[in-house]
């Protein structure tokens, strides 16, 4: 009884969500619910991304079809079709065999029909399914796999087992029924993902051979030489779920085929264990079983690559698109180091792991990004900077800046009611925002409108590679003036979002990247103005709302960025598509849109801007002169000098080193290190720790 009743205050919470959103948004709660678990499991890597495309239809011998959403794979060439049975009741309401049976024939429907060209010859040209129809015809021979999901706040009914696998054609399709508590799971877990368990057995008669290379309570290591056609295997089975997100956010951006790798997997097979670094990759468990020459892993819980993406994926395909050549990879075997850590350890652990194992790589600090110095720097000014009390309140409020998945429920979670209700009042819902909103509103000011419309992890990780250069360069220019900044873009979605949503003009569809499109067109006209001005961000920031000439002026842009992408003369056929090509936002630079006398004259002149942006400059240095002078001090006298002894018994540090060291010792006497020597005496302890350093004293 008590597991029901969680679950149905669980469901209550989410649909509460899914209404406040729905109505912020002005959209559905369908639509909102299917964004809220997609997200889910995008941020759970079950998989990369997600585009919500709402169609419904009538196909051939008169069977119905309906999808909600889809994704296609650049990794394993996987098709993802999304059903969403939303049924927003009060009572919880099982998901039948019979009914899950009809939810998925009407997707499978829509890809058959899809491949047939029944779609492309029956439905609106300017409609998102038809663009995806096309895609699909275009594309199937390169599909690799079919995944069927279906999610949906019902529970799924006992009766339903394991759905068998069928074809569409020569490929594969799958089935997956994701229901609320199975959502309620994925939250209430630390690590936000469902946990895989792989039976080797299932692969090798033995499972993988291994050799125990060292361990401790927290930690075991084990070197291992696997058959390429087992990593085949297994990432054709799993996909990118068994790529460590920031490897698999590389190589997705950049592309998933090494020509060296596939040329000694067709070539040279005998010398792949040679000539190939290997795979370095963690679990939380295994399973051992010792044979009559050497110990064998039967068994792995949440196995994750950290390094060796590509040679995963260049097998992969290899054994999918190279089949006579490639020989079923019977003459291959690849070095393989695993690292198995304890559940309670793997978020500590694991990211450093990865971090190290890709030190030589290009998957730099922007892939490791999610712990940069740069998120905590925006979580920090999130909490200290009020927005002024607008709408007749008395008080300013915070915008909530969550660096981390789930931060904004976990902290209530730990509150009394009181406590709660006072949070809610000070970092209110609809002020709460993410890593990848943050990413999306700041690559739009920079006018990247095709590279945001990628989605939101590849536009996250382009991002993370600007910010990274920048914060290397100077990290003083993310200061109160940047968030502040980011709010107002902030805003300024939001309210382009709504406009556009009630325009007369539109038609439904394509809503994301019109708003996106039209932002970065209103940037880059107010950029190309002879005049040297810029977007009144304090008024904005001031009012928490745009003019009313504004609005006027976006829903203007707004239309004539909508016209341009459903455009019958573009480029590429399927919109969406279409949006994510430079060319598209190159012909949309090109378009000539008037700007009204009212909206020119409420720009200000740029001076202001660089004026806020030099003073705001010079507070956050001072802050974090600061910041490193507080955290000099309260790392203590006692432990300075244990990293003092360390460093010189280990000979880790320079003469001028140990000269900054001595410094902080110095504090003993009432010396208190300068501004300038505190970032060098960090640096130092830093240094240390990168070195192994064990801790404090």
């Amino acid at each position: 009884m008590n597991q029901v009743m969680e679950l149905n205050e669980f469901r209550a919470s989410v649909l509460d969500d899914v209404h406040f959103n729905a109505s912020m948004n002005g959209t559905s709660p369908r639509e909102e619910f299917l964004a809220l678990y997609a997200e889910t499991l995008v941020d759970a890597e079950e998989f990369e991304d997600f585009e919500q495309l709402a169609y419904e239809g009538v196909g051939s011998r008169n069977r119905r079809i309906q999808i909600d959403g889809y994704y296609f794979s650049e990794l394993d060439n996987c098709l993802y079709i999304i059903i969403c049975p939303f049924v927003d009741s009060i009572e919880t309401q099982s998901l039948t065999a019979t009914e899950a049976e009809n939810q998925f024939k009407r997707a499978r429907a829509f890809v058959e029909e899809s491949r047939s060209g029944f779609i492309q010859k029956y439905a609106e040209e300017s409609s998102p399914g038809y663009g995806l129809a096309l895609d699909i015809q275009k594309r199937y021979q390169k599909v690799s796999k079919i995944k069927f999901y279906i999610l949906t706040d019902m529970v799924m009914s006992n009766r339903i087992r394991e759905i068998p696998s069928t074809m569409i054609g020569e490929t594969i399709a799958e089935y997956h029924i994701w229901d609320i508590s199975r959502l309620q799971g994925i939250e209430e877990s630390k690590t936000g993902k469902e946990e895989i368990v792989i039976d080797l057995k299932n692969f090798s008669e033995h499972g993988i051979p291994c050799l125990e290379a060292g361990a401790n309570e927290e930690y075991t290591a084990y070197l291992c030489s696997i058959p390429g056609s087992i990593i085949a295997d297994l990432y054709n089975k799993y996909g990118g779920r068994l790529l460590e997100g920031n490897v698999r956010s590389f190589l997705t951006a950049r592309g998933k085929i090494n020509k060296e790798i596939r040329n000694t997997i067709l070539n040279n097979p005998g010398m792949f264990f040679a000539y190939n670094n290997g795979i370095a990759a963690t679990a939380y468990d295994v399973k051992i079983e010792y044979g009559d020459i050497c110990p064998y892993i039967t068994e792995i819980t949440s196995l994750q690559i950290v390094n060796g993406g590509q040679t995963t994926a260049s097998l992969a395909a290899a054994a999918i698109n190279d089949k006579s050549k490639a020989n079923g990879l019977k003459d291959i075997y690849v070095p393989m180091k695993l690292s198995v850590v304890t559940p309670e350890k793997a978020m500590e652990l694991i990211p450093n792991i990865a971090k190290y194992a890709n030190k030589q790589n290009k998957v730099s600090d922007a892939d490791f990004f999610s712990n940069h110095a740069f998120h905590v720097r925006i979580e920090d000014l999130s909490r200290r900077i009020l927005a002024p009390a607008v709408m007749g309140n008395q008080f300013g409020t915070h915008w909530y800046y969550e660096r981390t998945r789930g931060q904004y429920n976990q902290e209530q979670a730990r509150m009394t009611k009181q406590q709660k209700d006072k949070f809610l009042i000070q970092n209110p819902k609809a002020q709460m925002f993410t890593k990848t909103d943050l990413a999306k509103f700041y690559n739009i000011y920079r006018q990247l409108p095709h590279q945001v419309s990628t989605g939101a992890q590849k536009n996250f990780i382009r991002f993370a590679e600007w910010a990274s250069d920048a914060w290397e360069k100077n990290n003083t220019d993310f200061n109160e003036s940047f968030f502040r900044t980011v709010i107002c873009l902030n805003i300024l979605f939001k309210k382009t979002d709504y406009l556009v949503k009630h325009a007369t003009w539109y038609e439904m569809g394509y809503k994301a990247q019109v708003v996106t499109y039209a932002l970065s067109y209103l940037f880059y006209v107010i950029d190309q103005n002879p005049e040297d001005v810029a977007l009144d961000f304090r008024s904005i920031w001031n009012k928490q709302d745009i003019s009313h000439v504004l609005e006027v002026q976006l829903e203007r842009i707004a239309e004539a960025m909508y016209n341009h992408l459903v455009s019958p003369n573009r480029d590429v056929e399927n919109v969406t598509e279409w949006a994510k090509r430079e060319a598209c936002w190159k012909k949309a630079k090109q378009l000539d849109v008037t700007l009204s006398k009212e909206f020119l004259s409420e720009l200000v002149s740029k001076s202001e801007e660089k004026e806020d942006k030099k003073v705001a400059g010079k507070e956050q240095k001072l802050y974090n002169s600061a910041s490193m002078m507080i955290e000099v001090v309260n790392y203590g006298v006692e432990n300075w000098k244990a990293l003092l002894a360390w460093g010189t018994a280990n000979h880790i540090f320079t003469p001028q080193d140990i000269s900054f060291l001595r410094v902080a010792v110095s504090m003993e006497k009432g010396k208190i290190p300068t501004e300038k020597q505190c970032p060098k005496i960090i640096q130092v302890l830093e240094k240390a720790k990168a070195e192994g350093y064990p801790g404090d004293a």
